[in-house]
């Protein structure tokens, strides 16, 4: 059994009656509030509060939930218990990610919180899996039942120890609290996106306008802040950093693939790329002053010749300046290179950078 509709509309959207809405995949969800600027400060400075409605939820329940999900994911599954979650990679035969998941035990099976916009092609991912082995497992979209609230910051510890549940801000990192606030129900997960402490709020879809409210103090903000931290940080943009057809290895993502785990889908082709070497790999960079932004696929150069393209750019409020992922020949992947990014005469000095490419605030707050 499937049960996959199209990607609802947030519970929340009525309290946003000036935002500026964008399309992500299969999710419309709010790109800013009309100040992305001082939204993105409170993610970097203080705490922000994020409809994170555009968010897949896709359960997995049944005899064969564990086998399906064990074969599905990156990562092992195996040592998740109700307490913790895991974030891993689903991949395609050829090594190529789907999705970035966030998997939550819970009462009969398993819960993945999906990239922005991924619910719907995740629940064909699982269900084609699925079918092909034979796995007595139900999948079934959650997205309109239940809401996901993301407050982020470096005070958000303490935001929602003080104005939530004390016992909040002693949670591990990849913890998990289940709490009643005010009547409602709540599961909370120490699991953020941008360096920053972050914590998931799920609650009842009915419920999150009231949830919503209760964080008034903090500042509300958008996908687009959001994004902006986020590549900050190097986490993972599959929208806007997967060039087609680019292996997992290729565009950076080996830390969310376990390679000792015995059986997984899109392994073989991923031992075989450890093994042959991949044809690319990225590496950040930054336009020093420049307040230009860079278009996909601009061309990368080093002395005139083409060594490669870039996937994203983006201006970084921490840094005062724009910067990017550029996809190169792996003999070229090094810090402190200098580049031109754009048309041939017509483009930008820039030089390659390590991530963090900001170093966020809560590193430093108890």
């Amino acid at each position: 059994m499937t049960t996959a509709p199209a990607s609802p509309q947030s519970p929340l959207r009525h309290l946003f009656p000036g935002a500026h809405v964008t399309r992500v995949r299969a999710a419309d969800v709010v790109w800013d509030h009309g100040d992305l600027a001082a939204e993105y400060q409170a993610i970097r400075g203080s705490a922000a509060r994020i409809d994170l409605s555009g968010a897949g939820l896709v359960e997995v329940t049944g005899p064969g939930a564990y086998d399906l999900l064990q074969q599905a994911l990156a990562r092992d599954l195996e040592f998740v218990t109700p307490e913790q979650s895991l974030i891993s990679l689903l991949l395609d035969e050829d090594g190529v990610a789907q999705d970035v998941v966030t998997v939550y035990h819970v009462d009969d099976g398993y819960r993945l919180e999906t990239s922005v916009g991924r619910g719907p092609a995740t629940v064909e991912h699982l269900s084609a899996l699925r079918d092909a082995a034979g796995q007595d497992a139900a999948i079934t979209d959650r997205a309109g039942e239940v809401t996901v609230i993301l407050v982020e910051g470096p005070q958000a510890a303490k935001a929602l120890e003080d104005g939530v549940d004390p016992d909040l801000g002693a949670l591990p990192l990849s913890g998990i609290m289940e709490i009643d606030w005010n009547g409602v129900e709540l599961s909370v997960s120490r699991t953020g996106f941008t360096g920053e402490y972050g914590y998931k709020i799920f609650c009842p879809a009915a419920d999150a306008p009231t949830v919503w409210e209760g964080l008034a103090e903090l500042t509300p903000a958008g996908v687009g802040a959001l994004e902006v931290a986020m590549f900050e940080v190097r986490q993972p943009l599959l929208h806007r950093e997967t060039p087609t057809g680019a292996s997992a290895l290729e565009t950076g993502y080996a830390w969310l693939i376990d390679i000792t785990k015995e059986s997984f889908h899109g392994r073989d082709a991923v031992l075989g790329a450890f093994e042959s070497g991949v044809r690319s790999r990225v590496v950040g960079y930054v336009v020093p002053g420049a307040r230009t932004e860079v278009p996909q696929g601009a061309e990368v150069r080093i002395g005139g010749e083409v060594v490669g393209e870039s996937l994203h750019s983006v201006f970084s409020p921490g840094r005062g300046e724009w910067i990017g992922l550029a996809r190169l020949r792996p003999e070229l992947i090094a810090p402190q290179l200098d580049v031109t990014v754009g048309s041939d005469g017509g483009g930008l000095p820039a030089r390659t950078i390590s991530a963090p490419y900001v170093i966020p605030a809560s590193w430093k707050v108890r």
